[in-house]
């Protein structure tokens, strides 16, 4: 593991534990009650979405996925609390390996496999959600870019369905 990959997964394991800036800010509903609905996020940066989801957890916020959410976002399956996390039937999620990018200007931005934080990621997933990524080919370590998609009834394998008081 080189000194960029340590210093990485060492900001991650922070980032997993130490509460972030409160920028994202839950939508407030009339009766009172407060969610954040993921509609369609396409992931990002791995170290963000842990600052981002130790927010919401240390902060009992609610989260409806109601839509895409892809990649780094589906790290709140391993961040978030269970009963804090619904999804409606428009739900959908998308798993793969992580990856570092090199930018150069004038070049081709350059995409290589993070073997370390893909572990990490992994090893941070429900056990569920784990087995049923191994089946289909990532294992965690491993070297997965092909997007793992789930959709429908099956994404309640991996979270519950939302219920009438979730979304009043």
């Amino acid at each position: 593991m080189n000194a960029l990959q340590r210093a990485l997964l060492g900001v991650l394991m922070l980032l997993a534990i130490v509460p972030a800036s409160a920028k994202d800010v839950p939508v407030e509903f009339v009766s009172g009650r407060s969610a954040i609905f993921i509609k369609d996020d396409p992931g990002g940066v791995l170290t963000e979405f842990a600052k981002k989801y130790s927010t919401w957890r240390d902060d009992g916020t609610n989260v409806v996925i109601d839509g895409e959410c892809v990649s780094a976002c589906t790290m709140l399956l391993g961040l978030l609390r269970p009963e804090k996390v619904c999804a409606t039937k428009d739900a959908v999620l998308g798993f793969h390996s992580a990856s570092t990018e090199t930018k150069e200007q004038g070049k081709p931005d350059i995409f290589k496999h993070a073997e370390e934080i893909s572990a990490l990621e992994f090893n941070m997933y429900p056990g569920v959600v784990r087995a049923f990524l191994a089946k289909e080919g990532w294992y965690g370590p491993n070297a997965h870019p092909e997007i793992i998609w789930v959709r429908g009834k099956d994404v309640n394998k991996f979270v519950r369905p939302c219920t009438a008081d979730d979304l009043s």
